[in-house]
């Protein structure tokens, strides 16, 4: 893992798709429907814009410029780690990065090819799916309209929804589905100038979904699950057990273990990881990036510290009960959880102190206000 992380981007790039500030962006729909692409790059002097399908998402009237879309993203340069590209990634939420040399964009590196390589990792292979999924992943009913999944995708930067049909999986709709379908086919194909919404938006998404989601079970290896999005060019799996939606797995879950390690401007410890190499990685993965995300919540956090125990052991599976102390304002706060799978029980923590401090936050703000009205 640590050589992959280390190993320049040059040797991961691939053709960049290109096009003009100046370009409709139904023109940009129609080249990224004709390429199978999720993302285009733009350069104006020595800067890189790109224009995602969920940017597109946002717009109403598809004969305006790209120019008005586009969003300046970090460059690499072929001297860079996958580990930097994989942690831009993450960042900034994006499948693919530019590599930039002399000034001009020479190649992409996207988290598809750094995802593949991963396949290679002999560490790799042992891990379960479901330890590595997004947990209660955000779904919609399949009675629902398409406007909703849309605004719901907004809001949450996400690209992917599981539908439910009497809150058992039936489909799956995603960005890609929701932008190819809300404007006239003959629109894209032709890169017309077309400025009004078809009404797709406005039928049910059981109309537009996907009935035949991917599925796979939390047992399964992720080398397995990883091996066949790549296989069939897809982007997700819906982790699926007992008729009940467990979680979702995208490219994006999968890039975490090459990211490079995330950094803090207060002392973070973590003591007690275990002695699996690979799931000792997710448990530093995790507490690192949702202790970067409280301390982004809330600035005045001085310190966070986090023990693991094990509590017992039932066969092969360990039991973790994990605390973390915070140190805020002269004052300490902690937490505790347990369960069987260390990431998650660092997700549900990290839930459980975004809502505490929340709350005292407003407590506080509500004294102040009080005392000095």
């Amino acid at each position: 893992m640590k050589s992959l992380k280390i190993s320049r981007v040059d040797g991961f790039k691939s053709k960049p798709i290109i096009a003009s500030s100046t370009s409709s962006i139904s023109e940009i729909m129609g080249i990224l429907k004709h390429t199978n692409a999720y993302e285009v790059f733009i350069q104006e002097g020595d800067k890189v814009s790109i224009i995602t399908i969920r940017e597109i998402l946002k717009v109403a009237d598809i004969s305006m410029r790209a120019s008005s879309l586009m969003f300046y993203i970090p460059k690499l340069s072929p001297d860079d780690t996958v580990g930097k590209a994989a942690g831009l990634m993450n960042d900034y939420r994006l499948r693919a990065l530019p590599i930039v040399s002399e000034g001009t964009i020479e190649g992409v590196v996207t988290v598809q090819s750094l995802c593949r390589a991963l396949l290679s990792v002999r560490t790799f292979r042992g891990v379960k799916i479901g330890k590595m999924m997004t947990r209660k992943p955000i779904t919609i009913d399949k009675g629902e309209y398409v406007s909703k999944a849309r605004s719901i995708m907004l809001k949450n930067g996400i690209d992917h929804l599981p539908v439910l049909d009497s809150g058992m999986l039936c489909g799956i709709i995603t960005s890609n589905d929701i932008v190819l379908s809300m404007f006239p086919r003959e629109g894209i194909e032709r890169g017309a100038f077309v400025s009004a919404p078809s009404s797709h938006l406005d039928i049910k998404v059981s109309g537009l979904m996907d009935s035949n989601a991917l599925v796979c079970d939390p047992k399964e290896r992720a080398s397995a699950v990883l091996k066949r999005m790549t296989e069939n060019e897809k982007t997700y799996y819906i982790v699926h057990h007992w008729r009940e939606i467990q979680g979702i797995v995208t490219y994006r879950d999968f890039a975490f273990f090459l990211a490079e390690p995330e950094k803090l401007d207060i002392p973070a410890y973590l003591v007690g990881l275990p002695d699996d190499p690979f799931e000792a990685q997710l448990a530093r993965i995790k507490f690192m990036r949702n202790a970067k995300a409280l301390r982004k919540s809330f600035p005045k956090i001085e310190e966070i510290r986090s023990t693991i125990r094990t509590r017992d052991i039932s066969g092969s599976r360990c039991r973790y009960e994990v605390n973390v102390l915070i140190r805020m304002a002269g004052e300490h706060y902690i937490y505790s959880q347990d369960g069987w799978v260390l990431p998650s029980i660092f997700d549900s923590i990290t839930d459980k102190m975004m809502r505490l401090l929340t709350k005292k936050r407003k407590k506080w703000k509500r004294n102040i206000r009080r005392r000095f009205p």
